[in-house]
């Protein structure tokens, strides 16, 4: 097989002569095998270099920026026709897909194992060839710590493209999240929720250095990476990546192009302009599997499931998911790619922040099911002894926990809503219980922080009057059923002493009558 470097570029500056030709090949000990020495050959195919002289170390000394750097080219390199021998001995294949075969090949001149990628057509015979061979152009522009390097992109002597890439000894991330027992799990360190948002957040990385150079993977998901051995993580299979710039490509067609149940809505509808924000939408999706195990759009078949796809008839997000994640999620899912994360970026930030403050929002979850338990008490009507120390136990620890993810600026929002729950159930409860002296303390507090004409504010001093109301009704009903028993009372004993005098006086009376 015979290859041209991935970022060799054709170019029509100077021709040097022979002897410079000859003093460039004893500074390219890797290519000395290509070229011929007979100055006969060299006219074909051109390879851009950086000038290199015998008497440059002679040379006064010049700072960097002062050195010019020309892009020059020198004949007799030709990746394609050169009748070198092989430099790569092929070996197992690791599998194929639509555009070619994958293998593992040894790399003879460095002494190193690579990934081989060879399309299924030659050219001319299919469009595998341009298929491959654009992949390795456009993968070629990439340099980024999770992304695999290209090596090398050319043909083979049977007119196959190929590309030659860095040999990712690992794991796919899909076997990983549907197999909890898999062996590569024992090598992760801490909680697997929190290492798969690490892996997750390296992935974003790739994606965001990738769109900087213009390039739209269209293919992520978690079979497509790959965790390796010493836990370095790639994006990989960049087959069906378009550059960013050519608006014809990036603009779908009736066919549809990518893997259906992780797809975004504009990929399934014909003539749309897709852009940063599918590939967005993309990592959402594998985020999902990532830490639930299921994926958006589910079918019998592929038609079924690109129907799904067109008509937003996907899976839910499982409730089991922290309230805080799944509105990342969501957010990075949304139809609508206005309504998504604009970049790879914004939305490793928002994956960052949740990590970084993901105790906080374990205590908003704990308090928010702490108010679930309020408010089945509540409205059950259980004002016991036993039941109020719990109630008021559990209502002071979710007050905490909320009060001080409120503190750390965590959820502002949500958490101040649940701040206002757990005040107006303890209002409601003491209200209940009628301690009102407690329900009036409780909604002052509340005031401070929302204002006098909030609408809970307004309504829970309605409830406490009411209340009052009624309390004072009942007191006064009762008052007056007492002050009657009392009467009752002074009326039988006014009538059992009555009862008694007349008897005291009644022999007395007898007798002196007679």
């Amino acid at each position: 097989m015979i290859f041209v470097d991935a970022t060799d570029e054709l170019n029509d500056e100077t021709v040097l002569d022979h002897g410079g030709v000859d003093t460039i090949r004893e500074t390219l000990d890797a290519r000395e095998k290509y070229i011929h020495t007979e100055t006969s050959t060299t006219q074909s195919a051109t390879a851009v270099v950086r000038r290199t002289t015998a008497n440059s170390a002679a040379m006064p000394h010049k700072r960097s920026t002062d050195i010019p750097t020309p892009l020059i080219k020198f004949e007799g390199f030709s990746p394609i026709s050169t009748p070198a021998p092989p430099d790569f001995e092929v070996g197992e294949s690791l599998g194929a897909g639509g555009m070619g075969s994958v293998y593992t090949a040894t790399q003879a001149a460095m002494g190193r194992l690579v990934a081989v990628k060879r399309s299924h057509d030659p050219a001319g015979q299919g469009a595998t060839y341009q298929s491959v061979h654009k992949e390795g152009l456009l993968f070629g522009r990439l340099d980024h710590p999770n992304i695999p390097p290209v090596h090398m992109v050319g043909q083979d002597r049977e007119g196959h493209a190929v590309l030659v890439m860095k040999l990712i000894e690992g794991t796919d991330l899909r076997s990983m999240v549907t197999n909890r027992k898999h062996p590569r799990w024992s090598a992760v360190d801490g909680r697997p929720e929190m290492w798969m948002l690490d892996v997750f957040m390296q992935v974003t990385h790739a994606v965001e250095h990738a769109h900087s150079k213009r390039v739209l993977h269209r293919d992520i998901k978690t079979e497509n990476i790959m965790v390796g051995d010493f836990g370095q993580v790639f994006l990989i299979d960049w087959g069906i990546a378009v550059d960013m710039n050519d608006t014809d490509a990036l603009t779908t067609t009736g066919k549809f192009v990518g893997t259906p149940c992780f797809a975004a809505p504009e990929m399934v509808h014909e003539g749309t302009r897709l852009d940063e924000r599918t590939d967005v939408y993309l990592l959402g999706a594998m985020l999902l599997e990532m830490v639930s195990g299921g994926v958006l759009f589910k079918g019998r078949n592929l038609q079924e499931i690109l129907d799904r796809v067109r008509t937003g008839d996907r899976e839910e997000i499982p409730a089991s998911l922290p309230n805080a994640l799944a509105s990342i999620i969501h957010k990075a899912i949304a139809p609508d790619p206005n309504d998504r994360f604009a970049s790879a970026g914004e939305f490793r930030s928002a994956v960052h922040q949740y990590r970084r403050d993901r105790h906080h929002y374990q205590n908003i979850a704990r308090a928010e099911e702490h108010l679930e338990t309020l408010e089945t008490w509540l409205a059950g009507g259980q004002n016991d002894v036993s039941t109020g120390y719990r109630f008021m136990t559990l209502a002071h620890e979710s007050l905490a926990l909320l009060k001080s993810a409120l503190r750390a600026n965590v959820a502002i929002d949500l958490t101040r809503r649940l701040l206002s729950r757990n005040v107006q159930i303890q209002t409601e409860y003491s209200i209940m219980t009628e301690q009102l002296g407690v329900a009036n303390a409780l909604v002052a507090e509340l005031q401070r922080e929302s204002g006098p004409d909030d609408a809970l504010v307004v309504e829970l001093k309605r409830k406490i009057a009411v209340q009052a109301d009624a309390i004072t009704r009942r007191e006064t009903e009762l008052q007056i059923q007492t002050n009657q028993k009392m009467l009752e009372k002074m009326h039988r004993l006014e009538a059992q002493l009555v009862s008694q005098r007349d008897q005291s006086a009644g022999p007395s009376s007898v007798e002196e009558d007679r």
